[in-house]
């Protein structure tokens, strides 16, 4: 259990380098969090392209994921082979990313040049979690590689990467729910208010609500890391977690699209979480068959 403990601590200069993160973003932020001062989307403009900060939040979150990912790969059966499997985790998750949100806004797009234009945002969690599974099983397949150690290789990675994507929805001003006037409450330029509260200047952070929840998820997962668990159960305790996290989420979001009910996000997460919860059943049933 001592060992357990200290290798766990070991990531305390990640969780330390993260916590210091997000309170310095959070204190240059605060003027344009409460409304004194106007967002820009744009980060910059070279000539006719503009570079939006969405892309570099992305980017930033997606790189951090990766060399977290590269080293915990070091000395194992994956170091070999695992600039293949990031770059095709990559490709999945960008393609099924984009092609979900597209799928479920489809009467918003009226070309292909639209579709695939990024710069903007619009991008589906619950693609980017399917496409970028099935590019990491892919290639783990070509190599022979197991599949589920994999997976599990490329969580805390992927959570970093949410983590700091996440605060794209902040330059975008989007991801908002109702009005608020709690001490944390997020202005909201007028241009991005729901048509039906245009008199409202102050809205719920539930991106930010998401972020704390997904920091929560991966000090879970960095402790769950360092434990002897069978293969894939760092993998499966990540999607349960995150589709509750998303589920309670979206009860307190504005902008979601709904069916029946409740939102596609939401049927979206209770999918992962009954898929999850069947190949855990699976995996523990062929394990006491095996043991």
């Amino acid at each position: 259990m001592e060992d357990v403990k200290q290798k766990f601590f070991n990531h305390s200069y990640l969780l330390i380098a993260i916590a210091a993160i997000i309170g310095i973003l959070g204190w240059r932020l605060y003027p344009y969090f409460i409304g004194i001062a106007n967002i820009n989307p744009v980060f910059l403009h070279l000539g006719p392209i503009n570079i939006y900060w969405y892309g570099i939040c992305i980017t930033v979150g997606v790189a951090l994921g990766l060399a977290f990912i590269n080293k915990k790969a070091q000395q194992s059966e994956f170091e070999k082979y695992i600039l293949d499997l990031m770059v095709w985790s990559i490709v999945g998750g960008v393609i099924g990313a984009r092609l979900l949100f597209v799928i479920l806004k489809w009467s918003d797009y009226s070309s292909f040049s639209e579709m695939i234009n990024l710069s903007g945002g619009g991008l589906s969690i619950h693609g980017a979690v399917l496409g970028g599974m099935v590019g990491l099983i892919l290639i783990a397949r070509k190599y022979k590689l197991p599949i589920l150690k994999a997976l599990d290789l490329f969580v805390p990675g992927v959570l970093i990467g949410q983590l700091v994507g996440r605060l794209g929805n902040f330059f975008n001003q989007e991801a908002f729910g109702p009005p608020t006037n709690l001490p944390w409450k997020m202005f909201v330029a007028p241009i991005n208010r729901p048509i039906n509260f245009p008199d409202e200047s102050f809205f719920h952070p539930t991106f930010l609500y998401e972020m704390v929840g997904l920091a929560l998820i991966l000090i879970l997962i960095l402790y769950l890391s360092k434990r002897l668990m069978r293969a894939g159960t760092i993998f499966l305790t990540y999607v349960i977690a995150y589709a509750i996290l998303r589920f309670m989420i979206e009860f307190v979001r504005v902008d979601s699209d709904y069916l029946l009910e409740l939102t596609i996000a939401q049927w979206g997460s209770l999918a992962m979480i009954i898929t999850s919860g069947v190949i855990s059943l699976i995996l523990r049933y062929r394990f006491k068959l095996t043991k």
